[in-house]
This record gives structure tokens, C-alpha cells and sequence, in this order.
């Protein structure tokens, strides 16, 4: 592989890179939104949802090429993180919630 093609492909992978970022700050604010609507800290995490989401996934990747051992850990990564950003924003609407 020669070196223009070398940075062609990496400049696609940069373009790839800026569509996911874009596509998961749109999946993080949905995540505050339904932080919302959520009763409690305790309510963050729903083990059938995260199992039914990792089902898509493994489904998805499977027809789109994606690797399972490349989607599964990254999906598991983000519901996590989403989770505990969920967290963070119920415990700051509660503390706001107590404040005179």
C-alpha cells in the first residue's frame, strides 16, 4: 500500500470517525432526556433493555460485516457510560429538587 492511498484511507476513517461522533452525541442527549423521565438512580439500569439493545446489536453486525467482538464490547461500553451519565444527571435534578 502506497503512501497517498495509506492517507486516503485514513482521511475516510476520519470521516467515519466525525459521522460517529455526531450519531453518538445525538444518541447522548436522547439518554438526558429519558433521564428525565426516569423515577430514580435505581431505575437507570434495566438488564432485559440492555439485552434486547446487545440482541440488535449482535443482529445488526452481523449483516452489516461488523466484527461481534468489535460491536458487543462497544455497545456494553456505552450503555454503561449512559447509564452512569443518567445517574449523574437524576442525582443532580434530585439535589436541585431539595435545594430552597
Amino acid at each position: 500500500m502506497s503512501m497517498s492511498e495509506l492517507e486516503a484511507r485514513r482521511a475516510r476513517i476520519d470521516r467515519i470517525d466525525s459521522v460517529l461522533v455526531r450519531l453518538v452525541a445525538a444518541r447522548q442527549r436522547q439518554v438526558a432526556v429519558i433521564a428525565a423521565l426516569k423515577a430514580g438512580p435505581d431505575s437507570v439500569r434495566d438488564p432485559a433493555r440492555i439485552a434486547i439493545i446487545l440482541a440488535r446489536v449482535r443482529s445488526a453486525a452481523r449483516r452489516c460485516g461488523l466484527d461481534e467482538a468489535i460491536a458487543i464490547p462497544v455497545w456494553r461500553e456505552l450503555l454503561e457510560r449512559s447509564a452512569e451519565a443518567q445517574q449523574t444527571l437524576i442525582a443532580r435534578a434530585e439535589q436541585a429538587d431539595r435545594s430552597p
